[in-house]
């Protein structure tokens, strides 16, 4: 399993950070687009769509709306999907420490879970695209991202498993503890510290810099959270196997989920408050 992992990130590492730093926009845009539909085709079998027809109608509606959604390219509506997954965020924490659901609870209906896919897809993908190719940010937002996603990952795994005592959720994932996210605020802290040099934040934003950091973080392991909760109801152990070794595309972008929308809308009132 390690070997596979290893080749995977090794063949799949120099493809992102190809995509992230030399795509032109257009190119990037059509890269996010391919990733957010390969995560659809894997969250039909969250909705419970798991015949072959019925999840490829599922894949193809979304490409296409996704699609669309890239070719008005419109600002209001960018913004609004956006906002609407921020909704979904904002209620999640409630919903992850009431888990298990009751069988009748609306979230197990089918057309409901579907649509929190769509909408969380779409949050996902606009926000990736509106921080990639606004130029006030780019590409090293994009990757410092991706960075305090990892060290946070990292952070939680070495303080959880050496200090780890206390359960975080234990119905929805067993192994998180709250030793973890402290470890993963601590490692993501100094990370964002040490960022702000390098991402030439002013030093009248460099508080609030840090505490769009630590927010985004926590709503990443959300993110995790809220994709094993899926898996949980639908009884699935990985949402793939496009990936050998790290299982699905939504194994791998599930705290991106929640963070690329979060880390924008953070962005955005950095940027209005100036």
């Amino acid at each position: 399993m390690l070997k596979y992992r290893l080749l995977t990130a090794f063949l799949m590492g120099p493809l992102i950070l190809w995509a992230i730093y030399a795509m032109p926009e257009q190119y990037f845009s059509v890269f996010a687009l391919v990733l957010v539909s390969l995560g659809a085709w894997e969250w039909s079998a969250f909705s419970g769509w798991v015949k072959p027809a019925q999840r490829a109608t599922f894949f193809l509606l979304s490409s296409v709306l996704f699609s669309v959604i890239l070719f008005l390219q419109n600002e209001i509506l960018n913004i609004s999907l956006v906002a609407v997954s921020l909704l979904w965020w904002a209620i999640c924490i409630p919903l992850l420490r009431s888990f298990p659901f009751n069988p009748n609870n609306l979230i197990h209906k089918q057309a409901v879970t579907t649509l929190i896919g769509v909408i969380l897809l779409l949050g996902t993908f606009v926000s990736m695209i509106l921080i990639r190719n606004n130029p006030s940010y780019g590409s090293e937002y994009v990757l410092y991202l991706i960075f305090i996603i990892w060290f946070a990952d990292s952070g939680a795994y070495f303080a959880g498993r050496s200090l780890g005592k206390n359960k975080l959720i234990p119905n929805v994932s067993p192994g998180k503890t709250w030793e973890g996210v402290a470890g993963a605020f601590i490692v993501t802290l100094i990370v964002a510290i040490a960022s702000i040099n390098i991402l030439d934040v002013p030093s009248s934003q460099a508080v609030i810099f840090i505490i769009i950091t630590e927010l985004t973080v926590l709503y990443s392991i959300v993110g995790d959270l809220s994709e094993s909760m899926f898996k949980r109801m639908a009884n699935i152990k990985d949402s793939g196997h496009i990936l050998p070794g790290h299982g699905g595309i939504l194994d791998r972008i599930d705290s991106l989920m929640s963070g690329f929308p979060v880390f924008f809308a953070g962005l955005m009132l950095m940027e209005n408050l100036g």
